[in-house]
């Protein structure tokens, strides 16, 4: 958005110091990203204060916008002076979104929202200007930072809107109201911050509440938690799904294990790149979500042949003849549960391999979730691997469901796990790899195909 300072300030609800006059056209808020036309907003973290970066930001940055007042700045560089500058970047976000016409998707749910936004924006964008949102910042500052930096010509902006907490949502759609709300599922994640399923979709249900009058939400026909908080919901709803009858429903379904489905929707024939039921529904969201705001089947078409899966969210890759399924963004049981029965599915030469790691913030019922994920792991597995305290109890379940100790093994970190897995696998093996962000698997990937054992990003 290209913008004076001046502006800059009144949107946001601060003061002029210096340089009014002066324009940017991009808002940042790590000095290392600022590029010579940005406005520098020094957000106040739980571990970094952006007001210690401000004169390393002025150096490239045309301003900044603070809550203290930092001295000798250059007379060149403008300063807007707010009470609390992540208010004041939400606030940006509000002011943003009443003044430009683009129409805002948001997308909520337990799983696959960030796979189903890439999905949306790449359908919707083969026939309107699309911005979506980048990045896994934390939602209250990420979300507005993402309208911020919306370009002037933006025909459709598509953001995330994740929670760990009742209220996130709400405030973040209280804020910028969509125009159209899309929900996934929802599940068992972030239970520790919840307690119950039932609360978290209480917490989801924060989106469709804020939707703009006479908008739209999309939802997966195939949740009963998702369709139980829509029931109230006076706009248009659109629905989606395989199992129940929906709006846009996937059927002749064949799915191609890891490489992939085949399916029609509505009379129409599509093939997914991407593997599994999951990224089938993810797709199916975005059809739907892509067809509520006009565009063509023809651009949807042109849409679904170039999605790809995103940064370790089930890409494939070979290492010396052996398939890796790198999946290592995160985990969830649910996600896991799918996962696995993907690799069952897969035509395979040689063994299934599952290297699963520690699934984090599930709770006080952490042990018990891994129990369960071990005890449900399909007979057709060969190998289990386990990484990470938690994941002992995963191996337990899998005991108690009939693998054989020759089968599982166990390892507390990445690269113990790497080491043997360089020397176990062999070509025609299915390697699933599989965790929790924070476990750090993808560590092994990139120890399996090319040999390189510090693979931090």
């Amino acid at each position: 958005m290209h913008l004076t300072f001046r502006q800059i300030a009144e949107m946001t609800g601060g003061e002029i110091v210096q340089g009014g006059d002066i324009s940017a056209d991009s808002v940042v808020i790590d000095s290392r990203e600022v590029k010579p036309d940005s406005a520098f907003f020094a957000i106040k973290g739980d571990r970094l204060d952006g007001h210690q970066f401000v004169a390393q930001a002025l150096a490239t940055a045309r301003g900044a916008v603070v809550s203290q007042v930092p001295e000798n700045v250059p007379a060149d560089k403008a300063i807007v002076r707010v009470g609390d500058t992540t208010v004041a970047l939400q606030n940006l976000a509000r002011s943003i979104r009443e003044r430009y016409p683009f129409t805002l998707i948001a997308i909520t749910g337990s799983a696959g929202k960030t796979t189903t936004k890439e999905m949306i924006a790449t359908l919707v964008g083969s026939e309107k200007r699309t911005f979506k949102s980048w990045g896994n910042f934390n939602n209250l500052i990420g979300c507005p930072l993402c309208i911020d930096n919306t370009p002037d010509d933006a025909e459709v902006v598509v953001s995330e809107m994740g929670m760990n907490h009742k209220g996130e949502i709400a405030q973040l759609a209280g804020l910028t109201h969509p125009d159209v709300g899309v929900y996934t599922n929802i599940g068992p994640v972030h239970i520790e911050f919840f307690g119950t399923i039932e609360k978290i979709a209480e917490a989801k249900r924060e989106l469709l509440e804020n939707v703009k009058p006479g908008g739209t939400i999309i939802i997966n026909a195939d949740n009963k938690y998702v369709m139980d908080i829509s029931r109230g919901f006076e706009g248009r709803k659109v629905t989606y799904g395989i199992e129940n009858n929906a709006d846009f429903r996937g059927t002749n379904i064949r799915e191609r294990g890891l490489l992939g489905t085949s399916f029609e929707v509505n009379g129409h024939a599509f093939k997914l790149s991407l593997p599994g039921r999951h990224n089938l529904e993810n797709l199916l969201a975005a059809i739907a979500t892509a067809r509520s705001i006009g565009i063509s089947w023809e651009g949807i078409e042109r849409g679904v042949a170039q999605v790809k899966p995103a940064y370790h969210r089930g890409i494939i890759l070979d290492a010396g003849g052996a398939t890796i399924y790198d999946d290592t963004y995160n985990s969830n049981p649910y996600a896991l549960g799918r996962a696995l029965t993907l690799m069952s599915e897969a035509e395979v030469m040689g063994r299934r391999i599952a290297v699963i790691g520690d699934m984090l913030e599930l709770g006080e019922k952490e042990l018990d979730y891994h129990r369960d994920a071990g005890r449900a792991i399909p007979k057709s597995v060969d190998t289990v691997a386990g990484v990470g305290k938690r994941s002992r109890a995963l191996l337990d379940g899998a005991r108690e469901a009939g693998f054989g100790d020759d089968k599982l093994h166990h390892f507390d970190d990445a690269r113990s796990a790497g080491d043997f897995l360089k020397t176990f696998i062999r070509p025609g093996d299915l390697v699933l790899i599989k965790a929790s962000r924070g476990i750090g698997l993808d560590r092994i990937v990139n120890m399996l195909t090319n040999g390189n054992a510090e693979g931090a990003h």
